[in-house]
């Protein structure tokens, strides 16, 4: 993976737990999915950088309404990027 690859999905990783911080209610998995489709990401793509931020602990994930909610870990390293 190039220096540029990784700048790019760390910028991803950002915008998406920073939406996922926008409110309370956290942020609709479809919504986030739309987001990074229409920027060309496939649907397996969008499930690798969402269950690579939830199994980092920067995102839990809410089964039963799909949504995204950033966690204190998230935040911190968003901060960082």
């Amino acid at each position: 993976m190039t220096k540029q690859q990784i700048l790019a999905l760390q910028s991803i990783g950002k915008g998406i737990i920073e939406s996922a911080n926008l409110h309370s209610t956290g942020a609709p998995g479809g919504v986030i999915y739309s987001a990074l489709m229409s920027h060309g990401a496939t649907f397996n793509q969008f499930q690798q950088i969402m269950s690579t931020l939830v199994r980092h602990g920067f995102l839990s994930h809410d089964d039963d309404s799909s949504t995204y909610h950033a966690t204190e870990a998230g935040l911190q390293w968003a901060k960082k990027v």
